[in-house]
């Protein structure tokens, strides 16, 4: 069994799967109350761009839960693949770019926590790539253009989370990297039927 073999059994064994689809849940509503108090400061039209983390693990909530009746869109996985990578990673630079305050002996515990969800999200990512083929050329750029307008709000217009460092301009460029990269990763990933064009949507049986 290779990795992407072994990532995908706990997507394609129903009971890994519910336990996967459970801490998710789980996971994205702690994240969405994590951003309470900014949500609760911010104006209403830009509540969809702050709790990055949250949205992207109730995507893959989405995710699971298609796939447990069957069903898929190679988009929507793809997408959500990019995310839940491109924040997974930028958080766990952040917490280690600013180090010392993240893990003060104060919030050292709660931040690990954190950091191990983090790493968390990669790896349900990884549950992802079997099933997945490279989207259209079309459908590459929009979701990149996606991307570029979210890091955007972030870091021009201010949508970010809040962020100890001053070096703002340190994180933005990382996220910036890491929506190229995570981005170009997809690139990666062979259309198992050859050349060209794939659908983006299927249908399949779970089990």
């Amino acid at each position: 069994m290779d990795l992407i073999e072994f990532f995908h059994w706990f997507k394609a064994y129903p009971l890994t799967r519910y336990s996967l689809l459970v801490a998710s849940i789980t996971g994205t509503a702690f994240g969405f109350y994590y951003y309470e108090w900014q949500l609760r400061i911010s104006p209403l039209y830009y509540w969809p761009l702050i709790p990055d983390s949250p949205v992207f693990t109730l995507m893959y909530v989405l995710v699971l839960a298609a796939y447990s009746i069957g069903r898929r869109s190679n988009l929507f996985d793809t997408f959500t693949f990019i995310g839940l990578n491109k924040i997974g990673i930028w958080t766990l630079f952040l917490l280690l770019y600013d180090f010392d305050f993240y893990f003060s002996p104060e919030t050292w515990v709660f931040r690990s926590v954190l950091f191990f969800l983090h790493i968390g999200m990669i790896l349900c990512a990884l549950t992802l790539v079997k099933d997945m083929k490279r989207p259209s050329f079309t459908m590459m750029g929009l979701i990149l253009g996606v991307f570029l307008v979210l890091d955007y709000f972030d870091y021009i217009v201010g949508t970010h989370p809040y962020l100890n460092t001053p070096r703002v301009d340190v994180v933005g460029l990382a996220a910036l990297i890491l929506t190229l990269g995570c981005w170009g990763a997809v690139w990666l990933i062979r259309d198992r039927d050859g050349d060209g064009d794939v659908r983006e949507d299927q249908q399949l049986g779970a089990g």
